[in-house]
């Protein structure tokens, strides 16, 4: 079983305004995860 720990990450974001892909990629980095990791729920719903 892979050890699991929870991480709150705080993502700002503005209304009318995108979210930028480096921004996605630091907070993506900071959460311990790999791109794959990250888009993993996104395909499974």
């Amino acid at each position: 079983m892979m050890n699991e720990k929870k991480v709150r990450i705080a993502v700002p974001t503005h209304p009318g305004k995108d979210v930028k892909p480096s921004l996605v990629n630091i907070t993506i980095k900071e959460a311990g995860l790999t791109r794959e990791e990250s888009l993993k729920p996104l395909r499974e719903s």
